[in-house]
């Protein structure tokens, strides 16, 4: 793909190497650009072989080893999307990912700016150990509260355990014909 002219290009994208499958099927897998938030002492990632989707089996596995330890903005990766992600104030983003726990799922989802400061906009999304024992699909719709050029998507959490997460998205809600893409999207991962 010539300067990524299709996701984040053409298509509205905002997350590059969404199904961290950069480095190929096997595993372990390039998960470049996305990065982790926390130290080896606070969370271990790594992929592996798990995922829903039969033709993108790659999945990424968080181990969150620090509970009342954690540092108070949590643990947990970021995707600075393409060359940052453009974030405008008032405007609406639909994050969409695919996730999987151990236990109860208490993950923060933001936008943030290139370092991790400025809360543009988050959402907390909760659900018990039964909820989230298999591969869940969960949406949100997030709402900026500033504009910044060079923004991020974080995923983090403070509570012990291993989630799983898969074919991350966000994309800006008023881009013409973004459901066309999901719904695209979705029986592509599925064929």
């Amino acid at each position: 793909e010539i300067n990524h002219a299709g996701a984040g290009g053409l298509w509205a994208e905002l997350v590059s190497n969404r199904g961290f499958e950069a480095g190929g099927p096997n595993t372990p897998s390039n998960i470049d650009p996305w990065s982790i938030i926390g130290n080896e002492t606070y969370i271990n990632v790594e992929t592996d072989r798990t995922s829903i989707f039969e033709r993108n089996k790659v999945a990424l596995r968080l181990e969150v080893l620090c509970d009342s330890t954690c540092p108070a903005d949590g643990v947990g990766v970021y995707n600075p999307g393409f060359w940052g992600m453009n974030i405008e104030q008032g405007k609406k983003y639909k994050v969409v990912f695919y996730a999987r726990s151990t236990g109860p799922l208490n993950l923060t989802v933001s936008l943030t700016g290139s370092n991790g400061v400025g809360n543009l906009a988050s959402t907390v999304i909760t659900g018990s150990a039964s909820d989230f024992l298999n591969w869940t699909k969960v949406e949100a719709v997030l709402e900026a509260k500033a504009t910044n050029g060079n923004s991020r998507l974080q995923l983090t959490t403070t509570t012990k355990g291993v989630v799983w997460l898969d074919q991350v998205s966000a994309m800006p809600l008023d881009t013409y014909k973004v459901g066309l893409y999901l719904e695209f999207d979705y029986f592509y991962q599925r064929r």
